[in-house]
């Protein structure tokens, strides 16, 4: 296969306070306890109208260093990463056009790398920052990488994370706003204020606790479904019951939520990002409709009386919201709630809203003339659907029109669901039936038994800088040098990359691995008798791990020998379809892909990296050519966007122009799975 045609790879990631005012005035920046990191800069995410975005194109420098800390956000205390001492990471901001050189400093004790959620990288597919498909991970305890791209073509609503393991969770993530002169939406025409909320679910444990648990047969308090989250936070603030903590946890109540002040009868473009990891979000503002007018980072004609509006993991809206001139001295609640309906069990603990106030003043007001009293205002009463489904793509036209072609060349399927995979046997996965009728045929517990573990054909050896791969013969070969891929692409966006080695240092986390002797260790539970649980899959099988199946195949992670690495000059040339699904599009032109969902419960948000997926057809079960030839297609201006969810026992179709060259990955994004 050559690099020149367009691979998409299914990757299912096992388990991503301010005033607005006239004069901008800062709130204090909460800090309790002995915590080291803290919430974003009160002021940071409040885009600033001089900003010019009719500059020439430029080149941007950014540099994030991201290091392991304490913080608590939600007043619970607990093991964070953080990206320059704050979670979310600072604002990214550039115009299109704009090259971004953007250097990343990794002072943990963990690789890491970080991608550009909704950017083409048509400049270099190498940057997209995926760790064991476009690149090998940048090393830890001070590794650097810089991140060079161009932003032509592209403007809008964009975040960044990290896409090493699941690292995300633990608050590696921060927006990005690329301004235009062709964005439809104008500042004083559409909107007087232009802020950036970021939702994320929030967990006591670390996710690489919560994932080591989940991929072993004893599962993650006994099963390996995803957990719901511990709270909600906006902007890296939410408020926990710290009377649920223990006596050897540290909490500290939050008692001041993220505020905003404007001039009463102003209108404010709130641009919501959903940087969680499991939680679909619900967004209001009590007694203001929302304006929907940007879609990801597509401008749209969307309702305009909406008074919730629901995003799942890595989507992004923009709402505009006209407050009231008589409604001056007032307060309100803004509010994020997750949708606990989403997840197959929730803990007992948690706290599903984060809060926000929306403060509207004179237009004179100085800051020590602002109420500063708590809102008495209610929430909107429920009118959304509690299903985990997208917002209808009819009701949302794309400003600037993008007419697909009627018919396309080829396409390809994605059909996923959940499934358990034999410990002894990693080649084999079961149904959930099957898993279940295995475990009770079982004669003794495999997992305690290790000759029945088969053994990878890659394992990583606790050397210090040195990563491995077994041999057939058994012995092994030193992975140092395969990431050197010194290569001349060609095509759309072709360039010249020199991917250094990245070494491998193994890590003792020094925590407590068996769950059974530190019943402190999950937010305070002490057994699975405290958890409340909502329907979902059975215990693990004896003998088996849950994972999720994508065209009966589990994704296998070689952070060293990144799938790019295998298509470029030098590499075996060809996909290694037992360890990623995979589908190839060989030329520039339009193909359909099908997103198959074949859980019988539970929705799922898919993002597809590196072009916009024009949704042009729905449909129940699976795409049968009758099925596809009944359905109707949208395919005058459809809705575009690069993450869609796909209902369950559902599929999506979507159209694509596959004129951008690269190995691009289709993720599933709930990442504590």
């Amino acid at each position: 296969m050559s690099i020149n045609s367009l691979s998409i790879f299914f990757l299912v990631c096992y388990l991503s306070v301010s005033i607005i005012s006239a004069s901008p005035h800062a709130l204090p920046v909460q800090n309790p306890l002995n915590s080291a990191a803290r919430s974003a800069h009160p002021q940071e995410y409040i885009l600033k109208s001089d900003f010019d975005i009719h500059a020439k194109p430029t080149t941007r420098r950014y540099d994030l260093t991201v290091t392991e800390t304490t913080a608590a956000l939600d007043g619970f205390l607990r093991q964070v990463m953080a990206i320059n001492g704050q979670i979310p990471g600072p604002l990214i901001e550039a115009n299109e056009g704009d090259r971004l050189e953007i250097t990343v400093i990794n002072k943990m004790n963990i690789e890491l790398t970080m991608h550009w959620h909704g950017l083409y990288q048509a400049s270099g597919f190498w940057e997209d920052g995926v760790t064991g498909v476009t690149q090998c991970p940048i090393p830890s305890n001070g590794g650097i990488y810089t991140y060079k791209f161009d932003t032509n073509g592209q403007f809008g609503t964009f975040w960044y994370h990290s896409h090493h393991q699941n690292l995300m969770a633990d608050g590696i993530n921060g927006p990005m706003i690329i301004h235009s002169p062709r964005d439809p939406l104008k500042r004083s025409i559409d909107f007087d204020h232009d802020v950036v909320l970021m939702m994320a679910d929030w967990y006591h444990n670390t996710s690489s606790d919560i994932v080591q648990e989940m991929l072993s047969e004893a599962g993650y308090f006994g099963t390996p479904a995803a957990p719901g989250a511990n709270c909600a936070l906006i902007n890296g603030v939410g408020q926990w019951n710290c009377s649920l903590a223990t006596t050897t946890q540290q909490c500290n109540q939050v008692t001041s939520p993220p505020e905003f002040t404007v001039t009463a009868g102003q209108r404010i473009r709130f641009r919501l990002i959903n940087a969680g990891v499991h939680a679909m979000f619900f967004f209001s503002v009590d007694e203001h409709m929302l304006n929907i007018t940007e879609a990801d980072s597509t401008g749209i004609y969307g309702p305009s009386d909406f008074r919730h509006i629901w995003l799942h993991n890595g989507q992004r809206y923009s709402v505009i919201v006209q407050t009231k001139e008589e409604d001056v001295d007032r307060n309100f609640y803004m509010r994020a709630t997750m949708n606990s309906d989403c997840w197959a069990w929730v803990p007992n603990d948690i706290q599903d809203t984060a809060l926000g106030i929306l403060r509207l003043a004179h237009d004179d007001a100085r800051p020590e003339n602002v109420s500063k009293a708590r809102p008495d205002t209610q929430g909107w009463p429920q009118d959304f659907p509690q299903e985990c489904i997208d917002i209808d793509p009819s009701l949302m036209v794309p400003i600037l029109k993008s007419t697909v072609p009627a018919s396309v060349v080829g396409s390809g399927t994605f059909q996923a669901g959940f499934g358990f995979q034999l410990i002894n046997n990693t080649a084999e996965h079961l149904t959930r039936e099957e898993a279940v009728r295995l475990a009770k045929e079982a004669h003794h517990d495999s997992s305690r038994d290790p000759n029945l573990r088969g053994k990878k054909k890659y394992v990583t050896i606790s050397h210090r800088a040195k990563h491995y791969r077994d041999r057939s013969d058994g012995s092994a070969e030193d992975l140092h040098d395969v990431c050197r891929v010194p290569a001349t692409f060609h095509g759309k966006g072709g360039g010249y990359q020199e991917n250094s080695s990245s070494r491998h240092a193994a890590v003792d986390t020094g925590q407590e691995k068996n769950r059974q002797h530190n019943p402190q260790r999950f937010g305070g539970r002490k057994s699975p008798a405290g958890i409340t649980r909502l329907a979902g899959p059975p215990p693990t099988p004896a003998g088996t791990i849950g994972k999720y199946f994508v065209n009966n195949v589990s994704w296998t992670t070689f952070p060293y020998q990144p799938v790019l690495h295998d298509l470029t000059p030098g590499g075996v040339g060809t996909i290694n379809g037992s360890r990623v699904a995979n589908v190839i599009f060989p030329t520039a032109e339009w193909y359909d892909l099908y997103l198959v969902n074949v859980d019988a419960a539970g929705s799922h948000p898919y993002h597809l990296h590196a072009m916009d997926m024009h949704i042009v057809a729905y449909g129940r079960g699976f795409p049968t050519p009758e099925k596809l030839s009944k359905i109707k297609y949208s395919t005058e201006n459809p809705l575009r966007r690069d993450t869609v969810v796909v209902p369950s026992a559902s599929f999506v179709v979507v159209r694509l122009n596959a004129d951008i060259p690269g190995a691009w990955i289709m993720v599933l994004l709930i990442r504590i799975l």
